[in-house]
């Protein structure tokens, strides 16, 4: 070891002995420490014991809460039971099944259950001043009704009357312009809104819905949920590949609601923000 680290070493502990024999004891430092507190005009009379640690910094960090959805808790736990429970277990080896027919049958039971619904094509189309689709939809009906036995054969689609879906929820937008309400994740039903939903009782009164007997409505609906769940069946891996299922279904239902109401033309916003909040949780 050189002089001049020794030498430094030496000096430190000189330094050190002197302090420590000139240190007061432990009772006398706090009481000096107790009396410079109290003294002081500046500093608030506590004593040194009773000071409270100071806490741990947290930051209030903002959720981002979309507006559409005010039941997102409750909403996302009936996601989950239709997703992970009534989907895994029943619904997707029925759409499995379904698609294992031959396609002849396949198309003859989907032609049937829409051609029940095109009479609520035909007047929503009226309603919302389509008159070209009014005529599209009723010429389908008489004709598919005939010619193709109650809709079994799209014998219409030959003909050139091609099927265009327009519903209530559509007309009480095109229409009245009426907003979406409250997003909804009905139990069995999927995504839906307030809007869609009340439009979908209504389509479910008009002729000839209205005179299907419960059960037979319920056969019809579920044999509607099953072909509906077997078209998503090649999409179901972007579904579960995303990084949050049930935004990423919340989203596109409304966009294909979107896109239903300006009939594939839906307008594009010029400018998009993002919210701080959103963006806050980003960063």
């Amino acid at each position: 070891m050189s002089t001049s680290l020794k030498g430094f070493f030496i000096a430190a502990l000189l330094a050190l002995t002197t302090a420590c024999a000139q240190q007061p004891t432990n009772t006398q430092a706090q009481q000096d420490a107790q009396s410079t507190v109290n003294e002081s005009p500046k500093i608030a009379a506590v004593p040194v014991d009773a000071q409270i640690e100071d806490a741990p910094l947290t930051a209030s960090i903002p959720t981002y809460a979309d507006e559409r959805d005010p039941l997102e808790s409750i909403n996302r736990d009936l996601w989950h039971f239709n997703w992970e429970i009534l989907d895994k277990y029943l619904l997707r080896p029925l759409a499995v099944g379904y698609t294992s027919l031959p396609q002849g049958a396949q198309t003859s039971v989907r032609s049937f259950v829409t051609n029940l619904e095109e009479p609520g094509y035909a007047l929503n189309s009226l309603l919302q001043g389509k008159l070209k689709k009014t005529g599209v939809a009723t010429g389908r009906f008489l004709i598919n009704s005939t010619v193709g036995l109650l809709g079994f054969f799209d014998v219409a689609n030959h003909m050139g009357l091609v099927q265009h879906k327009e519903d209530f929820g559509q007309t009480l937008a095109v229409t009245a312009n009426v907003g979406d309400g409250p997003f909804l994740m009905l139990p069995g039903y999927g995504p839906t809104t307030v809007r869609d939903g009340v439009g979908d009782f209504v389509d479910g009164q008009i002729f000839p819905m209205y005179l299907i007997d419960w059960p037979w409505n319920l056969v019809k609906t579920g044999i509607k949920a099953v072909y509906t769940r077997a078209d998503l069946i090649q999409q179901e891996q972007m579904i579960n590949n995303s990084t949050d299922s049930y935004i990423f279904v919340k989203e596109a239902y409304f966009q294909n609601v979107n896109y239903k109401i300006y009939d594939g033309n839906p307008p594009i916003k010029e400018e998009f923000q993002l919210d701080d909040a959103l963006l806050d949780e980003i960063d």
